[in-house]
Parts: structure tokens; C-alpha cells; sequence
């Protein structure tokens, strides 16, 4: 039996069917589906001139958004096994180089034998832009077993970790969201993420697959783009709203969707005010995919058909429902471990179940309270919060714009609550700082580390970089 179509087939198709209709905007630069079809066919092309076949792993940096979504259609639909990376700055790099056979981007990279590389030059890209003719006999999709795509975790408490994913994993992760189900030809999806992280290149391939209109580009050019979707972390969706002209609201109403995070009430109120639509924030993680469809601001959501939760006890026993205790999931999207890591996928792989760092709750039946990661619980003079409940309180109070906590490790095993905060305009360190004191109750048993930043650090993904933020609390002696 043939395998299913990637999306490269698909293209093919709209491009028969509608083949002026726009398919990829980044900010000012649109291409019809023609011009896209075209542009990844001359992709395959190009790989295979270079001797990348079937099965090959391939790593790819831009330049820019759409670029290396055409060059990951062009080496998924030839049947490699792709990766994306950042060309500059990206702290896995070591890995990327010395785990792909071919790694293509912009920026000159330093590839160990026998790995080679491919320069995403002026040259190559005139060569994409050449007219095609043949549009048969390209595509040698993968078998449902077959490894379609090395995924990787944020690495916003540590090192990323790296996994394969199936084509079978990966076919659900385009397809078993069920808002996706309602993109169509008038779909106009703007994506506010890099393509390292899987989901960004899911949806891509989703709304491509249904004749949409995929858009990449920042908050200023919100206007021009018109999106009828969004999908982005809260962090970079908070981003896009800074970006965005002052006074912008969006004419119709466009869904937001989001993972990473519960969505904070303000950022809820503000996403209302602009697209005149709820949310919807989605808990997962990058090793199981999707868990719930949505959660409401308390952190409580269904769970997606298809998934399987128990929460765990310390010794992984079976809890009750209602009680707190760690998550463990599977689901159809699941990688099957981790690459090069025997022990933290031991750990953390068991009997067909995936044992998350997050604590939440059975409260009915298929419905599951979020408190946050295990290592995101701060111990407040002996209670254990969840830092995003803090973060939201300090948030509320008008002295703060921005905020994150963190469980903060100190010298002879004592750990205390780490807090930064990036001033809103107008208020003083000392207002934050009285706030903080009133809002955690804080006396002579009870301390906190506070720092004042004009930005939290953030990684290529745009999450909070909490290992940085942990270096400079422990810097502060």
C-alpha cells in the first residue's frame, strides 16, 4: 500500500486547482500556490543533485521563514528525515551538526565528516525560482514507521533533548488538532514562531494542505496581514501585541490559539479586546503532543480523544482522582524516546507512557487540572505554589509589565523564590518589591531574591530562558 501524501503532494494539487491563489506571505513577500509548487519541486531537485536521498537526515536554517519551510517540504516529500535549526545563536548546535547528514542553510556551518554541507546561497535560491514542467515521479513519502522528524524539547530549564517522531506521530500532530480541521482555501494563518519548534511547521503544513494562506512576520505588519487565525506561545503572541500599531483591532473576530502556558487574564483580555474572539490556550508538550484542546484560566481542560492520562505518586503509583500528583500521558503523536540520552529516556519513557515534569489533577472524568511543571512549584513559608499563579497575581497589581519565577537553589541545598521583573512604566523597584513582600506574606523565615531587568531573557523559541535567569540569582551571593 502507497503511503499517505506529504505535503509537497499536496501542493501539486492546489497548485493544479487554484494556482494563483497566495499560499506563503512573509511580511511584504507573497507567492501563489503555483509559485510555491514550483519552489519546492525545484527543491527536490536541487537535493537530489547534491545526493540527498531517502532516508537521509536533514537539518535546515533559514534564511528567513519561508525559505526553510520550502527547502523541509522539498526534503520531507523526497522522503528524508527532517531538523530544524537556528544558523546563529542556536545553543544545540553541536548536536544539530553532528547528528544530520546534510545540513543546509544561509550561514556557513562547520559540518563533521561525513556530514555535508549545502549554502542556501543567492545561487540556490535563483535556482527555486526556475520554471518547472514535470511534476511527476518526485516523491518517495515514508512509511508510516519511518522516522519523518527529529523534534526537540524548549531547553528553557536546561540543554534541549532531541527525538525522533514517526511519520505516523508526525501525520497526527498535522492533523489531530481539532481547530485545524476548520482551515480552509480562506484561511489566513499567521504563525508567531520559529520552525524549530514542531508545532510551527504542523500547522504550516496543515493549512497548506487545505488550500490556506501561511503568514510569518512581526506585530507592525498586523494590518497588512489580516490574519483569520493566529497560533503562537503567549510569550510571542505578547510580543506581537507590542509590536502591533498602538491603536489596531482586527475587523472580524480571529481565533488565537496557543500552547506553552496557561494564558494569564490580562494577556486573555487583551487578545479579546484586539481579535474579538476567546482564546484558546492548549496544554502538551513537545514529546506526546497536544494533551487538552483548551484550558480556562484556573488551568482546567478536556482532554484531547486519543490521549490517555494517570496521575502518579513519588513511587509512580496510581493517585486518585482529584488528588495532585505528576502526569503521565500517551497519546497517537508520542516520540518513543530521547536520541543519545539512555537514562533521562528511561526515566522518562515507561511502558508505553510518557512521565511528564508537570503536576495536575484527575478532578471528573477526562478532565484535567494543570498546576505546572514539578519544577516550577515555589515553596512559600511551606506551601507549594505554582510559579504562574505569583507571576499572574504580580502582574495584576499595574507596578509590573513583565515577570517570572523561579525556584532558586542555594548554596548548601537551601532553596529559595527567585523573582524578576521588568518594571512597567512609571514604577519603582521599591512599589514591585512592597507588592512582592504583601503578596507572598514575606518575613524573617520566609526570603525571596528579587531582580529588576528592562527584559527577561528569552530563547530562540521566545519562552522565558530560566536556566539564564537562574545564573543571575545565583550571581546576586
Amino acid at each position: 500500500m502507497r503511503p499517505p501524501p506529504t505535503t509537497a503532494e499536496y501542493l501539486v494539487s492546489w497548485a493544479l486547482r487554484a494556482p494563483a491563489h497566495p499560499a506563503l506571505r512573509e511580511e511584504g513577500t507573497e507567492v501563489t500556490y503555483s509559485q510555491l509548487c514550483g519552489m519546492v519541486i525545484q527543491a527536490v531537485h536541487l537535493l537530489r543533485r547534491h545526493g540527498v536521498k531517502r532516508g537521509d537526515r536533514v537539518a535546515v536554517a533559514g534564511p528567513g521563514f519561508g525559505i526553510q519551510l520550502v527547502v523541509l517540504l522539498a526534503a520531507e516529500g523526497l522522503g528524508a528525515s527532517t531538523l530544524s535549526f537556528q544558523a546563529e545563536g542556536d545553543p544545540d548546535i553541536d548536536f544539530v551538526l553532528s547528528h544530520a547528514e546534510w545540513v543546509i542553510a544561509r550561514v556557513q556551518q562547520v559540518v563533521p565528516a561525513p556530514a555535508r554541507f549545502i549554502a542556501l546561497d543567492d545561487a540556490f535560491l535563483r535556482e527555486l525560482r526556475q520554471p518547472v514542467s514535470e511534476l511527476d515521479g518526485l516523491w518517495a513519502p515514508l512509511e508510516a514507521h519511518e522516522i519523518q522528524r527529529i523534534s526537540r524539547t524548549s531547553g528553557s530549564t536546561g540543554r534541549s533533548k532531541f527525538m525522533p517522531l514517526s511519520r505516523r506521530a508526525q501525520e497526527y500532530w498535522v492533523s489531530g488538532s481539532l481547530d485545524v480541521k476548520r482551515y480552509t482555501p480562506d484561511t489566513r494563518l499567521l504563525i508567531c514562531g520559529p520552525l524549530v519548534m514542531n508545532v510551527a511547521f504542523t500547522r504550516s503544513s496543515t493549512c497548506l494542505r487545505s488550500g490556506g494562506l501561511v503568514m510569518a512576520g512581526s506585530g507592525a505588519w498586523l494590518p497588512q496581514l489580516a490574519p483569520t487565525d493566529l497560533w503562537g506561545l503567549p510569550v510571542q503572541i505578547e510580543r506581537l501585541l507590542h509590536e502591533a500599531p498602538p491603536d489596531w483591532r482586527s475587523a472580524q473576530p480571529v481565533p488565537v490559539s496557543t500552547v506553552g502556558g496557561v494564558l494569564s487574564p490580562a494577556l486573555r483580555q487583551r487578545l479579546r479586546e484586539v481579535f474579538h474572539a476567546e482564546p484558546v490556550s492548549r496544554y502538551g508538550n513537545n514529546e506526546t503532543g497536544v494533551i487538552c484542546d483548551d484550558l480556562d484560566a484556573g488551568g482546567t481542560g478536556v482532554m484531547r480523544h486519543g490521549v490517555d492520562v494517570r496521575i502518579l505518586d513519588t513511587e509512580g503509583r496510581d493517585l486518585p482522582r482529584g488528588v495532585w500528583g505528576r502526569i503521565a500521558v500517551r497519546t497517537p503523536s508520542m516520540a518513543e524516546g530521547y536520541i543519545d540520552l539512555p537514562q533521562e529516556t528511561a526515566q522518562s519513557f515507561q511502558d508505553g507512557w510518557f512521565i511528564t515534569a508537570d503536576v495536575g489533577a484527575l478532578v471528573a472524568s477526562r478532565l484535567l487540572r494543570l498546576a505546572g511543571r514539578q519544577d516550577d512549584l515555589v515553596n512559600i513559608a511551606g506551601i507549594k505554589m505554582p510559579a504562574t499563579q505569583i507571576e499572574d497575581a504580580l502582574r495584576a497589581g499595574g507596578e509590573v509589565r513583565d515577570c517570572a519565577v523561579v525556584a532558586v537553589n542555594l548554596q548548601g541545598g537551601e532553596v529559595t523564590v527567585g523573582v524578576a521583573l521588568v518594571l512597567a512604566p512609571g514604577a519603582t523597584a521599591a512599589q514591585a518589591q512592597a507588592r512582592l513582600q504583601g503578596l507572598l506574606r514575606l518575613d524573617a523565615e520566609t526570603l525571596a531574591r528579587m531582580l529588576v531587568l528592562p527584559e527577561l531573557p528569552l530563547m530562540h523559541t521566545g519562552k522565558v530562558d530560566r536556566m539564564a535567569l537562574q545564573r543571575m540569582f545565583q550571581s546576586q551571593g
